[in-house]
């Protein structure tokens, strides 16, 4: 269930999952804030819920059609990742459960790397709604080798070639999960990345990283 209201200046939104639901709010023209709660059983989730939305509409908000694809889909930095706070077409495209999978060293935002990359592009985009992530993951990787880099090339006899690779391939997912949207050249570079890092796992860990290449490979590109 989703419901989506306004009143003059704010909007407040819910989505709701099965035990747990989302809470989106803020000011119009903002990202605005999500905050998880969690319950004992889907019943009391459901009726925390309507008796939630019923509150709101007492104090003159509105029921308003929205395009659900056009939102911009932040966490609950409490929670971290969560399917209620994910694209929709990341969540149609990436079923596996360990694409959202925090505690996961190889998930695309299980890693202290893949998790600062989408905590920055976070903060980023409530500055800049059309920030560019190619542009952005190759800021991120500047940063922490203190130097400009231009291609792969600049990090591929650096000490940590692995956790450039992976800002670059947590960048594709995040451009996903936040927008729904995935740019034709950060495609190919999460892709090319990705393959790069199947070549320094474990052989025991390779057919994840090949799943996650295929996966992210496939999505179609933005236009």
């Amino acid at each position: 269930m989703k419901t989506y209201l306004q009143h003059t200046k704010k909007f407040w939104n819910i989505r709701v999952g099965s035990d747990e639901f989302a809470v989106h709010y803020g000011k119009l023209g903002t990202i605005g804030k999500v905050q998880i709660k969690y319950f004992e059983s889907e019943d009391i989730c459901r009726k925390e819920a309507d008796k939630r939305i019923r509150q709101k509409l007492r104090k003159g908000y509105v029921e308003t059609d929205t395009d659900w694809d056009d939102l911009i889909y932040v966490d609950d930095p409490e929670v971290g990742p969560n399917r209620l706070t994910t694209h929709p077409r990341f969540n149609a495209h990436f079923q596996d459960d360990y694409y959202l999978d925090c505690t996961d060293e190889y998930s695309p935002f299980g890693s202290d790397e893949g998790a600062d990359v989408l905590v920055m592009f976070e903060d980023a985009i409530r500055k800049d709604r059309n920030i560019d992530f190619l542009v952005g993951a190759y800021d991120i990787v500047s940063g922490w080798m203190e130097r400009d880099v231009s291609s792969p090339d600049d990090w591929a006899t650096y000490e940590y070639d692995f956790d450039c690779d992976v800002a670059v391939m947590s960048s594709a997912f995040t451009s996903i999960k936040l927008t729904g949207h995935l740019d034709a050249a950060l495609q190919e570079q999460g892709v090319d990345a990705l393959d790069r890092l199947i070549q320094q796992v474990k052989s025991e860990d390779r057919p994840r990283f090949e799943s996650m290449s295929l996966q992210l490979n496939s999505f179609p590109t933005s236009i």
